[in-house]
């Protein structure tokens, strides 16, 4: 049988590779780890009065498509901590990440890992200080992430939308369904801009990271599309109690995404609604922010789509269509042991 590269093999890769010389102590050599707040300083102000935690786990079957290296993979565990976080403006600060290493993953496997880790961390401004590793059947990484909010108020949650806010998104939708489709049954592209455009959101996600920390505090309400855009304007609808009309007319989408759909017989509703991992912000915003929240989106070089509107309702999602006609849109996406 392989040896796998041990537990305290890879405690000192980590701790070679990762920026953690002036954090103590740090994986396997304590059971805790401690870490000043001077070294977190940047992220944390004197009004930073609440903790914000979130928690993602990645296993290898269900979250890791071909042709992503073991960086790739690394990032993708990370970014999906990272989304949830800055969708509500909140700056990652820390975070705890544990391992499950399998026998077929070699020490070159591994460095890679710990190196995607590494360049994500100072990609985005936050530190690693600690974690656990076992054996497992195959890859999992789960992470845990924290942030610091000066106002919970200014936080927005999946429950605030109401009655005359717009819907917002703050990207395209449509590139990742179709990169994941290609990827996994090689599918023809209607060009290799569109082809490499589409993969690489799969195999690079990037958080909407700018846009939730200059632009969160004005939503009403807010949810990253990670799950695919029907889920998260479905939360939105619940969890508000409201009704969403959604104008399809305005949802960005690639102008090659028709074309795509059409040469390969798949839908074009089920490549912009369904898709998954898409990691836009979802939201609702007040009548009286617009104005200012698209002039701090002109300022920073960010997106910002008005897509439909919110009306009163019970938790339902409708597509707008001609002569005041509406069709129920399903809820439905990516959704874990369905």
């Amino acid at each position: 049988m392989k040896k796998l590269f041990d537990e305290k093999q890879i405690l000192n890769l980590i701790v070679s590779t990762l920026d953690v010389a002036k954090v103590e102590p740090l994986f396997g050599k304590d059971d805790i780890s401690l870490i000043s707040f001077d070294k977190v300083s940047k992220n944390i102000s004197n009004k930073d009065n609440y903790l914000a935690i979130t928690c993602d786990m990645l296993i290898e079957h269900t979250d890791v498509p071909p042709k992503m290296t073991f960086k790739q993979v690394a990032r993708k565990a990370l970014v999906s901590c990272i989304s949830d976080l800055c969708t509500k403006g909140i700056r990652p600060a820390i975070a705890l990440i544990s391992l499950g290493i399998p026998r077929y993953l070699t020490k070159y496997n591994i460095n890679d890992i710990i190196k995607g880790f590494s360049i994500t961390s100072k990609e985005f401004g936050f530190f690693i200080v600690g974690g656990d590793i076992n054996q497992s059947k195959e890859l999992i990484i789960d992470c845990n992430m924290l942030g610091f909010s000066s106002n919970h108020l200014n936080v927005p949650r999946r429950n605030g939308a109401t009655p005359g806010d717009y819907v917002i998104v703050s990207g395209p939708f449509g590139y990742s369904s179709s990169g994941l489709a290609i990827l996994l049954n090689n599918l023809k592209s209607p060009n290799s801009f569109f082809k490499k455009k589409s993969i690489d959101s799969v195999l690079n996600p990037s958080p909407p990271f700018m846009f939730g920390l200059k632009l969160s505090q004005y939503l009403s309400s807010s949810i990253d599309s990670s799950d695919g855009l029907a889920i998260s304007l479905y939360e939105i609808a619940k969890e508000s109690k409201v009704n969403l009309l959604i104008n399809e007319d305005k949802i960005p989408i690639p102008s090659e995404l028709k074309k795509f759909s059409e040469i390969n017989d798949l839908a074009l509703e089920d490549l912009i609604f369904y898709g998954g991992e898409e990691y836009n912000v979802v939201g609702t915003i007040a009548r009286k922010n617009l104005y200012k929240i698209n002039n701090l989106a002109k300022r920073y070089g960010l997106n910002l789509f008005v897509i439909g509107k919110v009306t009163d309702g019970i938790g339902k999602v409708f597509i707008d269509l001609p002569n005041e006609q509406r069709r129920l849109l399903k809820n439905k996406g990516f959704t874990h042991l369905s």
